[in-house]
């Protein structure tokens, strides 16, 4: 039975649309990628997913959330909601280079009793949404008005024992990353641009 609990990450306004990246873990496709940008002075943010389902305190949940991005500011009082807002800005992070947002893990977060981590794994894809929606276009701290987009890459790590569970629970919408251009780390994978063409010329199809 497909989830029901992704309804609101594909609508017909194209600021809310969402394409999910999937990278196998056993794979090592993405730790490849990664070390490459790395090298270049990219950014790379990760999110343990495994981490978060194992927290048993607020304090614990909110670290797992705040850690990866160096929030500088002390402890916010709602970090769980704020951390999409957090995601719109990154103001004291160098992502002059780039920025590679991680959900590591990603599949601890679907498990088969559909408990609360089932919903979590909403949450969690959300943040890669802020950083494909808003932290792309993020106004600049320091521009008056100006914009400082960042190059953002992002995606979700699955182990390859759970990867048909993920895949439906994005209705088929997820892209799974086979390799990436060591030539050219930084670049989108064919698969996801070939995605989001084809969305956007059905969306100005349906719309005009």
């Amino acid at each position: 039975m497909r989830s029901k609990t992704i309804i609101g990450f594909y609508t017909n306004k194209l600021d809310k649309t969402f394409f999910p990246v999937v990278y196998v873990k056993e794979d090592n496709v993405l730790e490849r990628q990664l070390e490459l940008l790395q090298k270049q002075g990219w950014k790379i943010i990760e999110f343990s997913c495994s981490a978060l389902v194992q927290a048993r305190t607020e304090n614990e949940y909110s670290k797992e959330l705040l850690g990866p991005i160096e929030y500088p500011y002390g402890m916010p009082d709602d970090p769980v909601n704020l951390i999409y807002e957090y995601m719109e800005d990154l103001h004291w992070l160098d992502l002059s280079q780039g920025v590679f947002v991680v959900l590591r893990d990603y599949d601890a977060l679907l498990r088969e009793d559909k408990g609360p981590e089932y919903l979590q794994a909403k949450w969690m894809a959300q943040i890669l949404q802020s950083a494909d929606n808003d932290l792309r276009y993020r106004h600049s701290w320091y521009g008056n008005g100006d914009y400082d987009p960042p190059h953002v890459l992002y995606g979700m790590e699955v182990s390859r024992n759970h990867l048909d569970q993920v895949l439906e629970y994005f209705e088929g919408r997820a892209i799974v990353i086979p390799e990436f251009d060591e030539k050219n780390p930084e670049a989108e994978h064919p698969l996801y641009l070939k995605n989001k063409d084809e969305f956007l010329e059905t969306w100005k199809y349906e719309n005009s």
